[in-house]
């Protein structure tokens, strides 16, 4: 055996050691980390679902909130008010003809919303924790998603063979962890922010412009509520698993896809309103061009002169002629569309 071969032949054993090392110790490590971070501080009910009023976070919100709502929601409140109440004295005094019936519903309602938003919150968060709870607790001890050893079971890791392979697996299952990690950061992040914002952006559903914006912050404070419901689920099932790690990945991948899959169904609703509004206009704008055509045709042929007996008729073109809108089966065919007939 020539230098190259034992050379190589070292490389080679040097890093099956070193891959056969990171498969014994990753599991260990993907448990520890599950269980010392994921499921305690972000799959916990109480953290999952907190109490956005007590506690040393809690206070904090609410504190601030109070604080905005003293400080800028009443002035803007009353600013609303007295810009509306501006426009109905005009109306009634110079007779702008505007109907306020439905404004003042829809304004009555939207401030009452923006007023037991925080508080209306704080039921969300209870109802969202007594449906959690039930499956936080569901399948103790062996299928408890809490637990970083049973979600982790099924892998099929170790062997002779398999060295590479249960690497490549436990890399995969460490990127998906991440994932899971940083939306449920950015989830609990969103539970204690959004209530505060949420007063102010309900006013904004007031502007036709601006509403989609209100709206969207609502959307996302109660998707954020349903995800861990949702991704509770697969994570339960995977705990059933055994010796399937591709089913493993497939469940925690489909924990980690609710909230995108939530997401999507929030952006198909809002793409909804912007498809049905852009057809609508277009649909208007074609029968406004398809009636000014129409109009135009019918002028074009009314002032032909019309046949007579001996060939080319003598008549005058008919100027100043009047065009209504009449029903289908209205007039002559002589002198209607299927729209108009001239006068």
């Amino acid at each position: 055996m020539d230098i190259v071969s034992i050379i190589v032949d070292a490389i080679v054993r040097a890093l099956s050691y070193i891959v056969s090392a990171l498969v014994y110790i990753g599991k260990p490590i993907l448990v520890s980390l599950y269980d010392n971070y994921v499921s305690r501080y972000l799959l916990s009910p109480q953290y999952a679902f907190p109490s956005i009023v007590n506690g040393s976070i809690g206070e904090g919100v609410k504190s601030l909130y109070y604080f905005l709502m003293f400080n800028i929601y009443d002035p803007v409140l009353t600013i609303i008010m007295v810009v509306v109440g501006l426009i109905i004295l005009l109306n009634s005094s110079i007779q702008l003809n505007m109907d306020f019936r439905n404004f003042w519903i829809k304004l009555l309602l939207l401030l009452i919303l923006s007023n037991i938003s925080f508080f209306l919150f704080q039921d969300f968060l209870y109802i969202g924790s007594l449906l959690y709870s039930q499956l936080w607790d569901y399948g103790f001890p062996s299928h408890n998603f809490s637990s970083g050893s049973n979600v982790l079971a099924g892998l099929q890791i170790g062997g002779n063979a398999g060295s590479i392979v249960s690497l490549l697996i436990l890399f995969v299952f460490l990127f998906l962890m991440i994932y899971l990690m940083l939306f449920l950061s950015l989830r609990a992040a969103i539970i204690y922010t959004f209530p505060v914002l949420v007063p102010i952006f309900t006013l904004l559903m007031l502007i036709p412009r601006t509403k989609e914006i209100g709206e969207r912050i609502w959307f996302t404070f109660i998707d954020s509520l349903a995800a861990p419901i949702l991704m509770a689920i697969p994570l339960i099932l995977s705990t059933y698993v055994r010796n399937d790690s591709a089913l493993v990945l497939g469940f925690l991948a489909l924990a980690d896809a609710m909230p995108t899959m939530l997401a999507l169904s929030q952006s198909s609703r809002h793409a909804t309103g912007y498809l049905g509004r852009s057809v609508g206009t277009g649909m208007g704008a074609s029968v406004s061009y398809v009636g000014k055509g129409a109009r135009s045709a019918k002028t074009i042929a009314h002032a032909l002169p019309k046949p007579t007996e001996g060939g080319i008729g003598k008549g005058e073109p008919v100027i100043g002629s009047i065009r209504q809108l009449s029903p289908l089966n209205s007039g002559s065919d002589n002198d209607s569309s299927m729209f108009f007939k001239v006068k």
